[in-house]
């Protein structure tokens, strides 16, 4: 995370706290209760997760023990296992300034017109050499500006006034850079970058001359032209590696910013990365990534929290609410306290002692056994993570609790055709360093154990076996009783009429609230009434909030297709083709009070328990 950003991530976490009509869905974990893996639901398949070597890279590599460093971080035997790298190209800035902070100061390649350094960032080159051995198998080159002599002001921070800094008859040139970065590194080095980004938080203007760091701003035209450049680059040279973008600061502007490009760069992305310091509707995020066929990336998230409660909870609702298959930690290394897994000086070559914080064993919690190609499956408790892993049998459960007090849970395991009968256990505390506890004996697949106050613990079932289907059941009749009211979603009258309003009322068992769920592919149903037969519909396909849901006859509208999002228990109901979710309009609990799209707020209004009938 840059420093930049640290203060407003911080007042910007505060508003969001008051954003939200209903209840949140950040479940306490305060008293006893039963969490229920569900291996029927199947998200993601996890890539992995990883760190960015910018700005630790470029100070450490040339460290005698630097070798220790990797080794923590990306021996998946001794250290984090962190499968994932990101290659900062620097832009370079111009030698005659010394604005940029030392650890911060990433070399460029190209430092005049024409002109190539190949002996250029042999530190951080080294740091990806040295990761690349201990087993990373995915690597993503990122910029974060383009080399000085190509800019409006001259210097690699940004504009005068935090607005574009990219001269605009230098977008072919910037992307030729990159490419031919890329391509060296290939045919000279033996690493292929598997994705490359020539963007970072562009939407945001605290890009300006004069700060001690890389950044540039691009409006939102200007991100679809450098992407568009950065393609044909890549094409023309022959390239395999894919396109990512748009790495915003916030959730909400990464999907905005998607959405503004042209059909040709939204085919041309591979990989939609958002950084999550703010925003919130991941909800509307994932829709847009699943609709698009895209991978989606937690591709940068830092705090300044060394306890690693703060992060862990941003693990949680960015693989279970958003669906991101990978998840990137901004820096592993960090000057500043409790912003990364190490703190180091970082601002010379002879201090080289480091210390661990509490950060960096949660993070190992997930690493080390959420490993690549694991599933993410249904997990009825908001504090757990639950993976299943076919190949080895492993079911993998991390529970997070963040409260003062400790709590039972019993894990409920019985939808697996098989388990195990023991459970390893794996805590980090304040007293706690990914301890291993004693095995948990599993018996009638469940067991209980105590969550520990501020604590993360990590359980391992192996022996799992699963035989039944993946999905909704087809042909299955189920009721929908929103969580905030406990009414039903109904059909206003019964009516069997196209365009009659739907609303929630008392459950009474009859047709007109009932409902099946019919796949249309890429987790997306239709959702049709048994007393009509029509579809759950949003009206004239609006994409504005507060549109009102109706039935409507089957015309394949994505309007009539909806994404069911599992957030602990419940599910959001995401609209393919506004992004937004089923809502009791108000957080209303009386009955007759009418339902409409909502952007997803965490609010108990816009989530809905799935009862099957037969």
């Amino acid at each position: 995370m840059k420093w930049l950003k640290r203060m407003s991530s911080l007042l910007l976490a505060g508003s969001l706290l008051t954003g939200s009509l209903g209840l949140g869905t950040e479940a306490s974990a305060a008293g006893a209760y039963t969490a229920v893996a569900d291996p029927s639901k199947q998200y993601q398949t996890m890539e992995g997760w990883g760190t960015s070597l910018a700005w630790w890279g470029k100070v450490v590599g040339e460290y005698s023990n630097r070798d220790e460093y990797v080794e923590k971080m990306f021996n998946a035997n001794t250290g984090l296992g962190l499968n994932i790298l990101r290659y900062n190209i620097g832009g370079g800035d111009n030698p005659s300034s010394n604005i940029l902070e030392y650890r911060k100061a990433v070399p460029g390649y190209q430092p005049s017109p024409g002109v190539y350094d190949w002996n250029a960032d042999a530190n951080q080159r080294y740091m990806l050499q040295a990761a690349k051995a201990q087993g990373v198998n995915i690597i993503e080159a990122f910029a974060n500006s383009a080399p000085y002599w190509m800019t409006i002001s001259g210097g690699v921070s940004g504009a005068a006034n935090g607005g574009n800094n990219l001269k605009p008859d230098y977008y072919d040139d910037f992307a030729d850079y990159l490419t031919e970065v890329v391509k060296h590194f290939r045919d000279n080095w033996g690493i292929t970058f598997d994705s490359v980004t020539p963007l970072n938080e562009p939407i945001s203007t605290w890009w300006k001359q004069g700060n001690d760091q890389e950044g540039m701003h691009f409006e939102r035209a200007d991100q679809n032209t450098i992407l568009s450049q950065l393609q044909a680059s890549l094409n023309a040279k022959g390239l395999s590696t894919k396109l990512s973008a748009p790495e915003e600061y916030s959730i909400d502007d990464t999907n905005v910013s998607f959405n503004s490009y042209s059909t040709a760069v939204k085919s041309a992305i591979s990989q939609i990365n958002t950084h999550t310091y703010g925003g919130s509707n991941r909800t509307a995020l994932r829709n847009t990534a699943t609709s698009a066929g895209k991978h989606l990336w937690t591709s940068e998230y830092g705090d300044g929290d060394a306890s690693g409660l703060t992060m862990s909870r941003t693990i949680l609702k960015d693989i279970r609410n958003m669906g991101a298959s990978a998840w990137v930690y901004w820096q592993a290394v960090d000057s500043a306290e409790g912003w990364g897994f190490f703190k180091n000086v970082l601002n010379n070559t002879q201090t080289t002692s480091y210390t661990v914080n509490q950060k960096y064993y949660v993070m190992g919690n997930y690493s080390k056994f959420i490993r690549p190609g694991y599933k993410i499956i249904g997990m009825s408790d908001a504090n757990t993570l639950a993976a299943y892993d076919t190949v080895s049998g492993k079911v993998v459960l991390v529970t997070t609790n963040s409260e003062s007090t400790d709590t039972t849970v019993t894990y409920d395991l019985s939808r697996f055709t098989n388990t195990g009968t023991s459970a390893q256990v794996y805590r980090t505390s304040s007293t706690e360093k990914l301890q291993q506890l004693t095995n948990i004996s599993v018996q009638n697949k469940t067991f209980t154990a105590t969550a520990k106050a501020n604590s993360v613990t990590t359980y391992v079932i192996s022996g799992a076996t699963y035989n039944g289907g993946t999905g909704y059941e087809a042909g299955a009749i189920y009721k929908l009783i929103n969580r905030n009211s406990g009414l039903a979603l109904d059909v206003n009258a019964a009516s069997t009429t196209g365009g009659a309003t739907i609303i929630q009322w008392n459950d009474n068992g009859a047709a007109n609230q009932q409902w099946k769920l019919e796949s249309t592919g890429n987790g997306y149903y239709k959702i049709r009434n048994v007393g009509s037969g029509l579809l759950l519909d949003v009206n004239s396909s609006s994409t504005q909030g507060g549109a009102s849901l109706i039935q409507w006859q089957d015309n394949g509208g994505n309007n009539q297709q909806w994404l069911p999002i599992d957030v602990g228990g419940y599910v959001v109901l995401a609209n393919r083709n506004s992004g937004l979710t089923v809502d009791i309009n108000q957080g209303s609990l009386t009955a007759g009070a009418s339902t409409i799209q909502w952007a997803d707020n965490g609010g108990a209004n816009q989530q809905w328990s799935l009862v099957k009938v037969n």
